[in-house]
This record gives C-alpha cells, sequence and structure tokens, in this order.
C-alpha cells in the first residue's frame, strides 16, 4: 500500500490528524508552562510573556478540539477502541487534564495576565500566584506528556 493509498483511507487519516492535534495541544502546553518556570530567573519578560500564554492558551484549545473530533470519530467507527483498560487509563488522563486547562485558562492565565506589572519587584501577590500555578502546570505538562508516553509505549504495556 502506498503512502497515498494509506491517507485515503479514513482511520489512517483520522489517526494522523488526531496526532497532529496532540502535537499542537502538548507543544503549546510545553512551553505555556516553561514560560512560567523561566519568569521566575527573568522577571523582566512578564508582559511579552502574559500575551503569549494566552494566545499558546487558545492554540492548547484547537489542539483539544481536533483531539476531541477525531477521537469521537475514531470510537464511533471503532467501538471496541473504547472497551479496553488502556483506553480508559488514557481517558481518565485525559479528564483530569482537561478540568486542569479550565482552571489554568479561566483562573491562572488571566491572574498571570493581572500581575505582569508587578513581577520585576516580586510582590507577594505574585509569589502567591507562583506557587499556584506551579501546581496546576506540573499537572498540566506531566499529564500531557504522561499521555504521550502511554501511547507510544502501548505495545509495551500490560493493559
Amino acid at each position: 500500500m502506498s503512502l497515498f493509498q494509506a491517507l485515503l483511507d479514513p482511520q489512517i487519516s483520522m489517526r494522523m490528524i488526531h496526532f497532529i492535534g496532540a502535537v499542537i495541544a502538548v507543544g503549546a502546553v510545553t512551553a505555556t508552562d516553561s514560560m512560567l518556570i523561566y519568569l521566575h530567573f527573568k522577571e523582566r519578560f512578564s508582559q511579552a510573556l502574559s500575551k503569549v500564554s494566552l494566545i499558546l492558551s487558545m492554540v492548547i484549545w484547537v489542539g483539544l478540539a481536533i483531539l476531541g473530533f477525531t477521537g469521537a470519530f475514531l470510537i464511533y467507527t471503532n467501538p471496541e477502541i473504547a472497551q479496553g483498560t488502556f483506553f480508559q487509563v488514557k481517558l481518565a488522563l485525559v479528564s483530569v487534564i482537561f478540568l486542569n486547562g479550565i482552571i489554568l485558562n479561566e483562573k491562572i492565565y488571566p491572574r498571570f495576565h493581572d500581575l505582569a506589572d508587578e513581577w520585576p519587584e516580586q510582590t507577594d501577590a505574585v509569589s502567591e500566584f507562583e506557587r499556584r500555578a506551579a501546581i496546576f502546570g506540573v499537572i498540566s505538562v506531566a499529564g500531557w506528556w504522561t499521555i504521550m508516553l502511554m501511547v507510544h509505549l502501548k505495545p509495551y504495556m500490560p493493559f
């Protein structure tokens, strides 16, 4: 089967698009959460990075939307996928990441934007924000990368 023929297969095409959505989301998550770590050491970039984080937040949601639509198609056309333990563990992690993402999007990133002017002074509000953002950021990055590793290591997993 040639590459062109393979891409005409809806299952293969959707899996490719699903993977692309994952790359988009994981890349944006990693960049956004890395910026918060970077800001701890380079406070002067707070204004610029607060604006970039809002844009990257939308990129993450685009990646999630792609994952949702393609995932729904893959499950609809191949329902036995949803019966396996692997899928159920992955979906549980996705649910945690999704809820964490809502908190990041609705609470953390707007607060980051509000505090950007105070960042160079390292006020108490900035310090408190850094602690909270770190918790949600670690959940986000660890969750996304755990799922990516799970998918790639699936042939070696017992479930």
